[in-house]
């Protein structure tokens, strides 16, 4: 609850800043960084407190404390402040070691385990941001890698014991997911930020055509072509916005709303050059 609630505080506090509510934004932006204090620099994971501050328990596999997760899998959750998490781990480098680590275990289970078991679980809404925060720590290449993965394994079976291997899906959160995995699109903060980005992993079709409706959007429709997509070729060599290269792995909502191109093109290896350079606007 406390990872949760430290989102939804910085939901709150960007509401606040619109509203040019200071007293609020300040509030609610120091109240969403309590999820630091269950931060456990021996482990280098969050683990749940009992209400005196002291740790109920230190088996990051044990969804004792957690709501259908655990360490591993929930760590990651504080979308709002993932270089925060870096700098408590030591940095961009181990922070994708160790989430690479959760991937590369889950890989055996198909990323779908039962409630609080497992290293990384797709079958259920407490890690199912976890594939793109690597965008976020300067290797956006292994959010390709795994989006692509999980995309395959979790959600890509065609029969009913493949294709939703026992998923929580009471909310249609894990459809709307695979359909956002599918077209190459996300957003780590929920849309929640006061400049909502999408970020851009390699979608599976050759091309999307996304209708937007003239009652909320200026441009028409959105397109996503993509290049050279192949079974093999999952990652991203360039990218190019309305015929313009694009060197950072997110475009804004603003630049969406007007309706456009998105062009993708892949590779099977991966540019470790494109898409590091710029943050989203107001990401720390």
């Amino acid at each position: 609850m406390t990872v949760e609630a430290a989102f939804q505080d910085y939901a709150a506090a960007q509401m606040a800043y619109k509203l040019n509510r200071k007293e609020d934004y300040d509030f609610f932006t120091k109240r969403s960084a309590g999820w630091k204090k269950l931060y456990d620099p021996g482990q280098k994971l969050l683990f749940p407190k009992n209400r005196e501050g002291r740790f109920i328990h230190t088996d990051a596999l044990s969804g004792s404390g957690w709501i259908e997760a655990n360490s591993w899998q929930a760590t990651w959750g504080v979308s709002h402040d993932i270089n925060g998490l870096a700098k408590l781990m030591g940095g961009n480098s181990v922070l994708c070691e160790r989430l690479n680590f959760a991937f590369e275990k889950a890989l055996e289970a198909d990323f779908v385990e039962e409630y609080g078991k497992g290293y990384i679980s797709y079958a259920n809404q407490p890690g199912l941001s976890d594939a793109h925060v690597f965008n976020y720590a300067g290797k956006p290449w292994l959010t390709q890698y795994w989006v692509r993965k999980i995309k395959e394994y979790a959600y890509g079976g065609i029969t009913p014991d493949l294709g939703y291997g026992g998923q929580d899906e009471d909310q249609g959160q894990m459809g709307a997911l695979s359909a956002l995995m599918a077209v190459g699109l996300f957003n780590l903060q929920g849309n929640v930020a006061l400049k909502p980005v999408y970020d851009i992993t390699s979608p599976v079709f050759d091309q999307v055509v996304i209708k937007l409706d003239p009652q909320y959007y200026k441009g028409k429709e959105f397109v996503i072509k993509t290049f050279n997509n192949t079974e093999k070729n999952v990652y991203i060599k360039k990218v190019q916005l309305n015929g313009k290269p694009l060197d950072n792995f997110w475009f804004s909502h603003e630049d969406y709303s007007k309706g456009g191109k998105l062009e993708i093109s892949l590779d099977s290896k991966p540019n470790k050059k494109w898409g590091r350079t710029n943050l989203p606007p107001g990401v720390k």
